[in-house]
């Protein structure tokens, strides 16, 4: 080894080669250990949960995309890491009911062995696939459905676990807002299908509540389950007061398959030579004016919500379905242009679309906010110069007033500290006895019981009623009870004097005295003094059994705070006792030491 750095540059260099071999070798070992440890990392950030979304459509259909799209982007910022697992049934393009069983026992190879956490569906299709395959399928799994056509709670009476969002047109709104926007309208022209479940329901409402009140002011004009050369036949013979709403689809086919609704709107508006309106948003850019527009993304948003209401532990069952389907008023510019209508005929709020840019309508309050900051400038620098000649004048006089205000204040601040140390004293006095009033008495019992807590010595309470006092009152009247309450208080005054004990008029006529680091013989003692006091005012009293004064019934404990849970539990031991005094016959003492292994 010594011939190595010894001997010629070469073999020096043939070591330094081997030494950075090995080196380069250790570091590839490392770096595979660290992909291998980031990809158990990552295996092991198993998902929080398991959803299947079950869509009714096919993908690339604009409704059903949009609710995905719409369902995605609230999963995506909730934080959860959720995986999603879609299906299509393509309800919209091929008859659902020859697809049903083929597509059950897909699902069942899927996921018997690879079961979700919750259920999602999206329109009616899915909807009635999942609730005629749960057993099978989907048992005990809770459902969040969204995009169902006028949902109605009796649907789900006898389901449980399930709640979702109504997807529900508001086709009434709808013509009022039309009607705001064409005022010369005369004429309602509604294209309804019954070829599909959503859109027979649809016509169906319609039929029942909506056409007959349009009918008593406005010729209503239905085109039920007609092809497009039906319709244009039928459109053409309207008076140009006409309004069109796309209610339902054309009966026409496409290629082996049924027409998407865009393709129906599309070829709809493009033979009405009236405006024709939509309340779902896959007709918006196909030719409509605009509408009371129900959107995919907001479905699948609410929806996503309430998923994750249930995944958070909320009860399905405890979560109602929502009944109002979010809407919003939008409007295609290009289509409003064909028919004149004006962005000043639209309801407030409304959403226009393909809208030209615009200086003015684009930048309008930052427009207003440059003018009316340049007139509030010049208006600003005016009132400068005005203020730089008046405040050297008032500088003078600001002098003089500080002075005075300064006197003023400290005058004010010693009559401020004044009125608060008599507030303060009035906030715990009791205004008729003068002792301290029930909120001191529970502060202080509360502050003394968890400082004997720790030092484990004892506490004793005091609680005295005045005997018969009720028929004192209605003897003597009440302002002789409240003069009669005062000089029991004075009695309770003079005997109790040395902090920390405190007397406090607790309720009515009863009133209560903390005694801390009282022994019970010291407070039945004093207890006595007070019943034997009171007496002693020879305060007539015929109405009383027991004697012709007023007198008063005692109870005392003594407890260990560190032996009670609450404090309450000593007031309540108290006032056992006081009871135990008038049940044994009144103008007595009952003490109770209620500390453990103690007597009474």
């Amino acid at each position: 080894m010594q011939d190595l750095f010894t001997d010629t540059p070469l073999r020096q260099r043939r070591f330094c080669g081997i030494v950075a071999l090995g080196l380069a070798r250790w570091l590839a070992v490392l770096a595979m250990l660290c992909i291998l440890c980031a990809q158990q990392a990552q295996s092991a950030e198993a998902a929080d949960a398991h959803i299947l979304f079950i869509n009714s459509y096919h993908p690339g259909y604009s409704w059903s995309d949009g609710i995905e799209e719409g369902f995605r982007e609230r999963l995506n910022v909730s934080g959860k890491k959720i995986e999603l697992s879609i299906e299509y049934l393509d309800s919209r393009r091929f008859p659902y009911g020859a697809q049903t069983e083929p597509l059950a026992q897909a699902m069942e190879a899927k996921y018997t062995n690879y079961r979700p956490s919750l259920i999602v569906v999206s329109d009616n299709a899915a909807f009635d696939f999942v609730i005629q395959h749960r057993t099978r399928l989907f048992a005990e799994l809770p459902i969040v459905f969204c995009g169902y056509n006028n949902f109605r709670p009796d649907v789900i009476q006898h389901i449980s676990d399930i709640t979702g969002i109504n997807e529900e047109i508001a086709i009434e709104d709808t013509v009022a807002m039309a009607l705001k926007v064409h005022p010369q309208t005369r004429t309602l022209a509604f294209i309804v299908s019954t070829g599909e479940a959503s859109s027979k329901r649809i016509g169906e409402v319609a039929e029942e509540s909506v056409f007959p009140k349009l009918r008593e002011r406005f010729d209503v004009v239905v085109m039920k389950d007609a092809s497009v050369a039906q319709i244009r036949q039928r459109l053409a013979g309207l008076p140009k007061e006409t309004v069109l709403f796309l209610s339902g689809q054309a009966t026409d086919q496409g290629a082996g398959r049924a027409l998407t609704p865009a393709e129906n709107g599309r070829l709809i508006t493009a033979i009405s030579p009236f405006p024709a309106y939509t309340f779902w948003d896959f007709h918006l850019k196909e030719g409509v004016i605009g509408g009371h527009i129900i959107t995919g993304p907001e479905q699948g948003r609410t929806a996503a919500d309430l998923a994750l209401r249930v995944l958070d532990g909320t009860s399905v069952n405890d979560i109602p379905v929502i009944m109002t389907t979010p809407t919003r008023d939008i409007f295609d510019y290009r289509v409003m242009e064909r028919f004149g209508v004006r962005p000043a005929d639209l309801p407030a709020g409304a959403h226009i679309i393909h809208q030209p840019f615009s200086l003015w309508d684009s930048y309008r309050w930052q427009i207003i906010g440059i003018v009316t900051l340049l007139i509030a400038e010049t208006v600003l620098i005016g009132l400068l110069l005005q203020i730089a000649r008046d405040r050297r004048r008032a500088l003078t006089a600001l002098a003089q007033e500080r002075a005075q205000l300064e006197h003023r204040v400290a005058e004010r601040t010693k009559e401020l500290q004044q009125a608060n140390t008599k507030m303060a004293l009035l906030s715990i006095t009791d205004g008729l006895t003068g002792l301290a009033n029930r909120r001191h008495f529970d502060e202080v019992l509360e502050s003394e019981y968890a400082r004997l807590r720790y030092s484990g010595l004892p506490l004793s309470l005091i609680i005295l009623d005045v005997d018969y006092f009720k028929l004192f009152n209605d003897t003597y009247g009440h302002v002789s009870g409240d003069d009669c309450l005062r000089r029991i208080a004075a009695v309770l005054t003079s005997l109790v004097h040395c902090t920390p004990n405190l007397a406090a008029r607790y309720g009515g006529e009863e009133l209560a005295i903390i005694l801390p680091e009282t022994e019970l013989q010291a407070a039945t003692v004093l207890a006595e003094r007070i019943r034997s006091g009171i007496e002693q005012q020879a305060i007539p009293h015929k109405a009383s059994c027991v004697s012709h004064y007023v007198t008063v019934s005692l109870g005392v404990i003594t407890v260990v705070p560190t032996a009670l849970s609450v404090a309450a539990e000593a007031v309540k031991l108290a006032d056992a006792q006081l009871y135990q005094a008038k049940a044994n016959g009144r103008n007595r003492v009952v003490a109770l030491d209620a500390r453990p292994h103690q007597g009474g």
